[in-house]
């Protein structure tokens, strides 16, 4: 899976906001009769977990994308979307965090 795989996943959890609408809907403007309290609350405790089922299939496809370690689409960039070309050594990004030099050669 790829990053932008995860678009889809992403796009289903606003869907959440359409079944809001749609209870919404059916709670204050539609000509049917009214809901009874037991119906209020199974329409939100459904809701609800739907939406727990949707952010829990867009974090399992999140992790599929940290576990492959997806390599970028551009040469020369990392799966952060860093210039590889900057990117530090790590001796450098230890000197930088001790607020040391390297030492200078010749």
């Amino acid at each position: 899976m790829k990053v932008n795989d995860l678009e889809d996943k992403i796009m289903s959890a606003w869907s959440t906001a359409d079944d809001i609408d749609t209870f919404l809907y059916r709670y204050l403007d539609s000509p049917a009769e009214p809901l009874s309290e037991d119906d209020i609350s199974n329409t939100l405790i459904g809701i609800k977990t739907l939406h727990d089922q949707r952010c829990q299939k867009l974090w399992d496809a999140f992790e599929k994308v940290l576990a492959n370690n997806v390599p970028p689409d551009h040469p020369g960039i990392d799966s952060n979307g860093i210039r590889l070309d900057v990117r530090k050594s790590d001796e450098q990004r230890r000197l930088d965090s001790m607020a040391l030099e390297a030492p200078r050669s010749g």
